[in-house]
Order: structure tokens, then C-alpha cells, then sequence
């Protein structure tokens, strides 16, 4: 199982949020499971975008990206390297930043 930190997510004990993902569920879902606060409007669906991640170590263990995946952060104008977290899944150990406020 993967470990993920983000890093722009304090637990309650003021450290960066860490949680357990791996290829059979999104890492959306990972985090909505862990209770991490993370907008995704669209319900993860790839349409809205807000779900948006950059990863700041880590990136090359992320699913590869999908034409859904890609046209949606194209039309959202999310920084190079950003992802959806509801169309990713992770492989190994990563940190990333979540791009918007849930």
C-alpha cells in the first residue's frame, strides 16, 4: 500500500495528513475515506476539476494520465503537473498539495 502525505493538510495532531491508497480505489476515495477534506463538486466524475493535486515528490508512481483526466485540467487552467485526485490512483509513496480549499 502507498503512503500519502499532504502536505497542506494538518491532522489534529498539526503534522501533514497521511494516508493508505493503492491501485484499487481513486485517491479520492482514499482520502474521502480517511476524512481528509477535499472539494470534488462533480462527485468524481472527472467534470469539475476541484478534486485538482500537484505532487510534490513521489509523481512517477501516479496511474498514467487519461484523455478525461488531461482536457479537464486543460480547461480548468490548473498549474503543469497538476492531477485529479478522483482519476488517480497511486502505486508508491507520494506527497502532494491539494489545489483548492474544500
Amino acid at each position: 500500500m502507498a503512503q500519502v502525505t499532504v502536505s497542506n493538510r494538518p491532522g489534529v495532531d498539526g503534522r501533514p495528513v497521511q494516508v493508505g491508497a493503492g491501485p484499487e480505489r481513486s485517491l479520492l476515495n482514499a482520502l474521502l475515506s480517511e476524512g481528509v477534506a477535499i472539494r470534488h463538486d462533480c462527485g468524481g466524475k472527472a467534470q469539475c476539476g476541484t478534486c485538482a493535486f500537484r505532487a510534490l515528490s513521489g509523481g512517477s508512481g501516479l496511474s498514467p494520465l487519461g484523455e478525461r483526466e488531461a482536457a479537464r485540467l486543460a480547461a480548468g487552467d490548473r498549474p503543469p503537473g497538476s492531477r485529479l485526485a478522483c482519476q488517480v490512483h497511486a502505486a508508491r509513496d507520494l506527497e502532494i498539495e491539494l489545489l483548492l480549499d474544500p
